[in-house]
């Protein structure tokens, strides 16, 4: 009965995304019911809404996940929001307080630079990289995330920008995953598109999210 309940939740938000002015959230939902990962690793925590409802699709299959989150939780300020075209976060207790009855949760505290090393050991079934915008930052992410990835593991970037070829030297997805070697990784652009004013170039810019599998 549990799984019958996930399982519907999980539907009604992704239909809710679908009408919604985030829809791209729903390509997320979509992947966990389709891959069925019992390991998770996001890196952007934010709110902690998409953990739970990553964590909650994934209890459909499976009643054991594990899930481990990357932010700055705390450590977040005026200067690093510039810098990664970002959002402030929930503080750690926050976040672990309200997924700890959901999942074993593992919450890292700190740039990505020092706490991604901090896991060891392990590997994951699902990624989601949606923390600093910067180029150099998901850079960085996907790099140090590759020693988590094994066959079929799934990595969802966010932020990969479609109508501004100068913002993309700068923020978002596209450099990194563009390099990503066709050989190695099954890899494709998202189709559900959303929208946003940004203050970077103020301009609405549209973007996707981008899907990359080991083969």
């Amino acid at each position: 009965m549990k799984r019958i309940y996930y399982l519907i939740l999980t539907l009604y938000r992704i239909l809710k995304y679908l009408l919604s002015d985030t829809k791209r959230y729903a390509n997320i939902l979509f992947f966990v019911l389709m891959y069925q990962p019992k390991k998770i690793l996001e890196i952007g925590v934010y709110t902690g809404r998409r953990a739970k409802e990553m964590i909650d699709a994934a209890k459909v299959f499976n009643n054991k996940i594990e899930y481990f989150g990357f932010d700055l939780f705390e450590m977040m300020n005026k200067k690093i929001l510039k810098e990664e075209m970002s959002k402030i976060p929930n503080s750690k207790k926050n976040i672990y307080s309200k997924l700890r009855k959901s999942a074993k949760i593992r919450l890292f505290k700190g740039y990505t630079d020092n706490t991604l090393p901090k896991l060891k050991n392990t590997k994951v079934d699902f990624i989601f990289i949606d923390g600093g915008h910067a180029v150099k930052t998901i850079n960085s992410d996907w790099i140090k995330c590759q020693k988590f990835i094994k066959k079929n593991t799934i990595v969802v970037f966010d932020d990969y920008y479609l109508n501004d070829s100068r913002i993309i030297k700068k923020f978002g997805c596209n450099i990194v995953v563009n390099k990503i070697s066709k050989k190695l990784f099954e890899k494709r652009l998202c189709k559900l598109t959303d929208s946003f004013y940004s203050n970077y170039n103020n301009k609405v810019l549209q973007y996707k999210m981008y899907y990359v599998r080991k083969k």
